[in-house]
């Protein structure tokens, strides 16, 4: 896609020349992120004749050019090349770095709140948005002939165990590509406007970006912001670094939309107003735990569509909107797979020799623990998180009954991603589990879901942004992204921030400001 979308003259490195360069943009709207929120704003807001300027700190993939060397794959696509972690170390957090931010990676479920949650965060009826994303999304019903053996054998566990469960929706096309090798981009993935059929994983990069681009925006690439410019409590623009020199946006409205981690950190860089101290704070991470079956079928997860079968047996935010945990399929890469064992030596080999034979679920919590994002002394985002005592019990319960899952589909065994191998072969096991606990370092936890930093609310003294998105102190400056989630939204969040983010472009359309 690097040819196939213009660039604005100096958004590529010009290795030709070692002067610093300064350039000027003048525009109505700057948007700083391309990932599930950015993307959507940008697309409404150019479509509605407004001139837009895209920040993006990543490059801009062609997705032919996805491979299958893990290394370099990390490195392209994450921040942090894959190791973001919590100030502590114990908790791995995926962020996605470049054009189309972590919906490159992600692996396409498209779910949707219940509107009770919605409801008790205050956000207007977003029906309209939800159906207009899915649109441009193309998302539709997982069709049975494309639930994996992974999958599968995690339905027939569920069934036994008489949980409920049911077979997703995604926003992907036909795939010939499909396996655990779209953790790492999809290289079947094609531009809306030159794969009117849509095949392959439908991100914000081959949607929402094209389609921003064509109705005029302007992108540019390996892009960092590093401040928003304020004038009289009024965002007046984004100064940024490019490969070349620096690039000074002028704008009339500034819409963050860099992350749950790098929206306030770039607020708190900019020493933007937080005189109620909620910048950064109210952090949810969606923690997870892996928890794997060994069984003597065949199951080869890394084969076919990861996720498709979804199982919300202990999640009703109906009933119980503070708490829970999904269980998912999950299956990574001989990579990550070998990462995520426990044991070293003859021990971890020889469980990675059962690599075709094991099946896993994630255990995906509904947190109510809160932590903070922070800059330290160099600007570089410092997070803090650790798990309260409710939500450490509530995944030790997630866990177990995972593992009660993969016995009743068949497992022999069961594999937690402790640092030491415990083998686990009978229930009576699991109380290993109970006795060990969630302990920071001595588990691997990880997050693909930070939520929560900037959140929005109708009262200035207990939130950062307005149901509109805007600050309530800094006018013109608007927030698109996860954010805003006045709380843990217990489900993948895809299609909320999308959604919530078509919905402020509309509101920054009605403000008049631009």
């Amino acid at each position: 896609m690097n040819n196939s979308h213009p660039q604005p003259s100096g958004a590529t490195h010009n290795s030709g020349t070692s002067q610093q360069q300064q350039q000027q943009e003048h525009t109505d709207v700057c948007v700083i992120g391309s990932g599930a929120g950015g993307a959507v704003v940008a697309k409404v807001l150019a479509e509605a004749g407004l001139s837009v300027v895209i920040l993006e700190a990543g490059e801009n993939h062609d997705p032919s050019t996805f491979g299958s060397y893990e290394p370099e794959m990390l490195r392209r696509l994450f921040w942090d090349s894959g190791l973001r972690r919590t100030r502590d170390g114990a908790i791995v957090i995926s962020q996605g770095r470049g054009v189309g931010g972590s919906t490159v990676h992600n692996l396409c479920y498209a779910v949707r709140p219940p509107q009770i949650l919605l409801d008790r965060w205050g956000v207007p009826d977003l029906s309209a948005n939800f159906d207009s994303v899915e649109r441009t999304l193309g998302v539709t019903q997982i069709q049975e002939t494309d639930v994996n053996r992974l999958n599968a054998v995690i339905r027939r566990g569920c069934e036994v165990m008489k949980w409920h469960g049911v077979v997703q929706r995604h926003n992907r096309g036909a795939c010939p590509t499909c396996g655990a090798q779209c953790l790492f981009g999809c290289p079947a993935s094609k531009s809306i406007q030159d794969n009117p059929t849509r095949s392959g994983k439908q991100s914000m990069a081959v949607t929402y970006i094209p389609l921003a681009l064509a109705a005029g925006a302007r992108l540019y690439t390996n892009c960092t912001a590093e401040k928003i410019d304020v004038e009289k409590r009024r965002a007046v623009g984004v100064s940024a670094r490019l490969p070349s020199g620096e690039l000074h946006v002028q704008s009339k409205v500034v819409v963050l939309a860099a992350g749950a981690i790098n929206s306030p950190q770039l607020w708190l860089k900019s020493r933007l107003p937080n005189s109620n101290r909620q910048v950064g704070k109210n952090l949810h991470l969606h923690p997870a735990v892996f928890v794997g079956g060994i069984f003597n079928e065949t199951i080869d997860g890394h084969l076919g569509i990861p996720q498709s079968y979804y199982i919300d047996e202990f999640l009703d935010l109906e009933k119980s909107p503070k708490s829970g945990y999904l269980l998912m399929p999950a299956f990574g890469s001989q990579m990550i797979v070998a990462a995520s064992l426990p044991g070293f030596g003859e021990d971890h080999q020889e469980l990675m020799e059962r690599y075709r034979h094991i099946a896993a679920l994630l255990v995906l919590l509904h947190d109510r623990t809160t932590g903070q994002v922070s800059v330290n002394y160099k600007g570089a985002p410092n997070i803090a998180y650790r798990l309260r005592r409710s939500d450490k019990r509530m995944l030790v319960e997630g866990v177990i009954n995972a593992a009660r899952l993969l016995f009743a589909a068949g497992a022999t065994e069961i594999v937690m991603p402790y640092t030491q191998h415990f083998p686990i072969k009978t229930e009576s096991d699991l109380e290993i589990v109970r006795q060990r606990g969630i302990v920071p370092n001595d588990i691997m936890l990880a997050s693909s879901h930070p939520q929560g930093t900037l959140r929005m609310g109708e009262y200035a003294n207990k939130s950062v942004v307005k149901f509109s998105g805007e600050s309530h102190t800094v006018n013109g400056l608007f927030v698109a992204d996860a954010s805003l989630f006045p709380t843990s939204i217990g489900v993948p969040p895809t299609l909320t921030i999308a959604a919530l983010a078509e919905h402020i472009a509309s509101q920054i359309i009605e403000s008049g400001i631009v």
